[in-house]
């Protein structure tokens, strides 16, 4: 996407000219590092909506959010335009961290904590759902079931990705979804109720390292809300653990159980839902990781400055689901060193 500075935009920096300085491409949007009168914005921009969530609001309403109840670990919000479809921020200079320090994880679990500490704000009930919230055992599955099935005209065409869908991938996935059921059972939670909504969290879903800008004094500012809403937290801290960009170590999971388990520690259900719903969330991550094979998606990416060859860049999705369905497969060796965590 080319960057062409309109009028509004001008009007809201309140200035004549503005000079693009860089351009940086996201999985689905674009931002723009813009000097105007010698400071730094930065100018995220989105697509034309293909889903029913419209991703501007919903990020523009989060940093609303954020921004008024005084979370210092986010950019401020200077302007927007629904109808142009960008949003004004302040520009952070650093760089996403690709090696995480104890502060590092330190932060991100201040930040975890923060946004959980608004859950009773008045302000917080008005704030939708997450991104494809897992609310229970049933719509998790039906979520997967769903992402299976947008796959599935992509498979006639690619005897790989056919072969790992319905050889490898679904039996896995039925052995985890029967494990889950026949464990709600047991410990009297019914897989089809809808979490309570005091057992529910704000929730900065995507959240990790690859979205957040650490600046020169160490200090990381966390980026990219358009998915943010309620959901059940064990989701964030699945998520946290399955994200193929969170290359985390054992000791750094370590810390991520342990915040959970303190900031939540008034759920009681909490490490049983997350025991039976943390195979089946990484499952979800190797659907996702298959995004590539969905025309929508890969429109998306190209929104966002992508320009990889695309059968290049569905082969190594490919790979990359195989290597994560392995670990998935191995998660039992995972729950002894949860336990271990925990007590």
């Amino acid at each position: 996407m080319n960057f062409s500075p309109t009028t509004q935009l001008k009007e809201s920096l309140n200035c004549q000219k503005i000079q693009l300085l860089k351009k940086q491409g996201g999985g689905n949007s674009c931002v723009f590092c813009v000097e105007a009168d010698g400071k730094k914005w930065a100018v995220k921009t989105y697509p034309p909506d293909s889903t029913r969530r419209n991703r501007l609001s919903i990020e523009l309403m989060t940093y609303q959010f954020l921004n008024q109840h005084q979370i210092s670990a986010v950019p401020s919000l200077k302007a927007h335009s629904e109808s142009e479809r960008w949003l004004i921020m302040d520009w952070v200079e650093g760089e996403s961290p690709w090696d995480y320090t104890v502060a590092d994880i330190e932060q991100a679990v201040q930040f975890i904590r923060a946004i959980a500490s608004l859950n009773s704000s008045p302000e917080a009930i008005t704030l939708p759902l997450a991104s494809e919230a897992c609310l229970s055992l049933v719509i998790l599955t039906n979520q997967i079931q769903q992402r299976v099935q947008r796959l599935v005209s992509s498979a006639e065409h690619h005897e790989g990705l056919h072969d790992f869908l319905f050889k490898t991938f679904q039996p896995t996935f039925e052995y985890y979804q029967q494990r889950a059921i026949k464990g709600y059972h047991e410990h009297h939670l019914a897989p089809e109720a809808e979490l309570a909504q005091s057992k529910r969290s704000l929730i900065p879903a995507d959240f990790g390292f690859h979205n957040s800008i650490r600046d020169e004094t160490g200090k990381l500012y966390f980026i990219d809300f358009d998915y943010f809403g309620w959901d059940d937290p064990v989701k964030l801290l699945a998520d946290t653990l399955w994200h193929p960009k969170m290359a985390l170590t054992q000791q750094q999971k370590k810390q991520f159980i342990q915040a959970f388990a303190e900031i939540y520690q008034n759920d009681s259900s909490f490490f049983t839902r997350f025991h039976y719903l943390f195979p089946l969330l990484g499952v979800r991550w190797v659907l996702i990781l298959l995004n590539e094979f969905i025309p929508v998606y890969w429109l998306n990416r190209q929104h966002a400055g992508a320009h990889q060859n695309q059968a290049e860049a569905r082969e190594t999705q490919l790979k990359r689901a195989k290597k994560l369905l392995e670990n998935v497969q191995q998660v039992e060796s995972f729950y002894e060193y949860i336990n271990t965590a925990i007590q």
